[in-house]
């Protein structure tokens, strides 16, 4: 797939170095950064290679900053207050990860379209609980941290009041509802629809869940399709991870779609009763063979009390949850 072009256009070297640096090392696949410290050496650079960004910062204020066929220009402002004559801007002194999604952001307005086809083969994995339990987002959350370790992955939530911004401590100006809003307005060939509301944390890139859970039903089945159909087509993961926290439309073609399936269940008789009919539906949806495929996973009243004494999602790894985690993958595709 095509790289994006980035000039980064700044005097002080240390900042120009250390963005350039988070850039390449966090989207690197995606994006080639030049950088540039002399406006003379820029403009002569650019006369011969156009670029599909041009990030202006110290020193470069005066250069003819607006949208031209061949690239956009967007100032990295030093205050939260720019002057509105100088936009697109990006604050400067925030996060290089939402420094990343504001570009994506702006560079989404020119619509460019990206007809390539990822040829990354992927492997997805769908997890679902049809007991509810309420270790099934840790769960998933611990083995694409585990996974996270050797490939590439994408963690994507599909359920209710996911508690995200309480475990990692952030907060989200988009999230999967503005996503699919995105798709459905651009379609699925529009550089930076994903990269404009993506996150990571611990080396897993994720989708920020919605903060309103009442559109996860209210969202077309050919909606789903239509993200999936994103993240394989137009990504380069190696693993693309569907975390069902609930059956949203069209939930049994996009569990049929995954190369494997987790199921958590609770332990008890109550559960079993759960389960069955969990099976039964899928089988009177006609699927009988994602009913075979489905391995369930549960947990002891004991693991669960171990959850409380480890509630941080990055430590989840090296706990119980992560020795559960490498058991059931090793389970399924052997110690090696």
């Amino acid at each position: 797939m095509r790289k994006m072009t980035v000039a980064l256009c700044e005097e002080r070297e240390a900042y120009r170095e250390r963005l350039a640096e988070y850039i390449m090392h966090r989207r690197g696949g995606q994006l080639k950064v030049y950088t540039f410290s002399e406006r003379q050496v820029f403009r002569e650079r650019r006369r011969e290679q156009p670029f599909d960004l041009v990030l202006l910062g110290t020193g470069f204020e005066k250069v003819v900053a607006k949208e031209q066929e061949e690239g956009l220009y967007i100032y990295l402002a030093e205050a939260p207050d720019w002057p509105r004559e100088r936009e697109p801007s990006i604050f400067k002194y925030q996060s290089g990860e939402e420094i990343l999604r504001c570009m994506f952001e702006c560079y989404l307005k020119l619509g460019r379209v990206d007809t390539s086809v990822s040829r990354r083969e992927k492997e997805i994995i769908g997890l679902y609980s049809p007991t509810h339990c309420r270790l099934q987002t840790p769960f998933a959350l611990t083995m694409a941290q585990m996974l996270a370790l050797e490939k590439r992955v994408l963690y994507v939530n599909l359920g209710e009041w996911a508690g995200f911004g309480e475990w990692f401590q952030e907060e989200y100006h988009r999230d999967l509802a503005d996503l699919l809003y995105l798709i459905s307005d651009y379609g699925n060939q529009v550089q930076g629809l994903l990269e404009s509301v993506l996150h990571s944390v611990n080396r897993v890139d994720y989708i920020p869940p919605m903060a309103d859970a009442q559109l996860l039903c209210q969202t077309r089945a050919e909606d789903y399709q239509a993200l999936l159909a994103l993240l394989v087509e137009k990504t380069e993961y190696d693993v693309i991870f569907l975390d069902f926290g609930i059956m949203v439309p069209g939930f049994f073609h996009l569990l049929e779609q995954c190369g494997t399936v987790y199921g958590v269940v609770d332990q008890g008789a109550m559960a079993r009763g759960q389960r069955m009919q969990f099976e039964a539906g899928i089988v009177k949806s006609g699927m009988e063979q994602l009913a075979g495929r489905i391995e369930y996973v549960s947990f002891s009243r004991a693991e669960e009390r171990l959850l409380e004494q480890e509630p941080v999602p990055r430590q989840w790894l090296y706990g119980a949850l992560g020795d559960r985690a490498r058991s059931v993958r090793c389970m399924k595709h052997g110690a090696g």
